[in-house]
């Protein structure tokens, strides 16, 4: 059974106020010996509330990616990383240098 994580790179900030404006997330998927990854940067809509930053957890700013996104280009990410580790179990294609 695969799972599927999101986790984030990076996050870039605004030093005046704080506010968190674009986050640099990867997915990982592990399925035995196969892992895929994607990674993205998002930009952030500013809430009319700031959190202080240092307060902000994983969880709270990947919800935010996934609601800019939208489950539709959610769901596409994870299956493109699907669909990276499938190739990899049944290869449908291949590269190879040839000889001199």
């Amino acid at each position: 059974m695969a799972t599927t994580t999101w986790g984030l790179a990076n996050v870039e900030y605004d030093v005046s106020d704080g506010f968190c404006h674009t986050a640099h997330w990867t997915v990982i998927q592990a399925d035995g010996e196969y892992s895929a990854s994607s990674y993205g940067a998002t930009a952030l809509t500013k809430p009319d509330t700031l959190t202080t930053r240092t307060d902000l957890k994983t969880a709270d700013i990947i919800a935010d990616v996934k609601a800019v996104l939208g489950a539709d280009q959610v769901k596409a990410i994870e299956d493109r990383v699907t669909a990276k580790i499938a190739e990899q179990k049944t290869p449908t294609k291949g590269s190879f240098v040839p000889s001199s």
